[in-house]
């Protein structure tokens, strides 16, 4: 397994480097409109409470590793509340009719953060409790750097602001350990699974499909901040004698 953690870290690293979370770093853009995206997050965000209570989760099995998973989703079923708090707090949550939020959460422009669930949803259900494990290695380990960089912004936030961030910050960040939760030495068990060379190579094809879904996400909420910083750039101002 542990050829296979060196893997995920790798895809870590890369995912550090992306476009959107590069974004994020510049702290020449207001920080509140660096979390413009936040509402595109939304069918991950609940999507993934269902993830870990309805696919990952399986009370019924004996298997060892499965109950480690077990444990872990129900650790990491309930984040969502802080993401709602957090949308009021940015000041987000616009009022708008049903028909209207429908829009917002299943249009075009929010398809990858959607498929990212279905994909991660896809990609457990046909697997086996250690190949299971790979998958969630490979979100915690996405999730981790992910938060790092919103925790930073969360920062600059609330320094600027007063506001405190709950999901976007260090509440969240500090539960984002970036590797499975709920037992002592649960990161020395997971390195010390022995896998067979076949297991390695389809627990690494695992990671990339994993991480291949976040970049995806990323580019879209990128391409959510960006148009809203586009709205939020004052008109030039008229020439004298225009």
């Amino acid at each position: 397994m542990r050829r296979v953690l060196r893997h995920i870290e790798q895809h870590k690293a890369e995912l550090a480097r992306s476009p959107f979370l590069t974004f994020l770093g510049d702290a020449s853009v207001e920080p509140r409109l660096r979390f413009g995206f936040a509402p595109c997050m939304a069918p991950f965000v609940m999507g993934f409470a269902d993830l870990n209570k309805y696919v990952l989760r399986d009370e019924a099995s004996e298997d060892p590793i499965q109950r480690l998973i077990n444990t872990h989703t129900r650790e990491d079923d309930h984040h969502w509340g802080m993401f709602l708090r957090d949308l009021r707090t940015l000041e987000l949550n616009a009022p708008m009719d049903f028909t209207g939020a429908l829009e917002q959460l299943w249009g075009a422009h929010n398809q990858k953060a959607r498929q990212l669930i279905y994909g991660l949803v896809a990609l457990v259900s046909a697997e086996s409790p250690v190949m299971r494990l790979v998958i969630v290695e490979s979100v915690e380990a996405a999730g981790s750097v992910g938060f790092s960089r919103f925790t930073q912004v969360a920062r600059e936030l609330e320094a600027k602001t007063g506001k405190r961030l709950l999901y976007f910050g260090e509440a969240h960040e500090g539960l984002e350990t970036g590797h499975l939760m709920g037992s002592g030495n649960v990161e020395e068990t997971i390195a010390g699974l022995e896998l067979t060379a076949e297991q390695v190579e389809r627990a690494r094809g695992l990671t990339d499909r994993t991480f291949a879904l976040f970049h995806a996400m990323g580019e879209e909420l990128l391409a959510h901040a960006r148009r809203g910083l586009e709205g939020a750039r004052p008109e030039p101002a008229l020439r004298r004698g225009a």
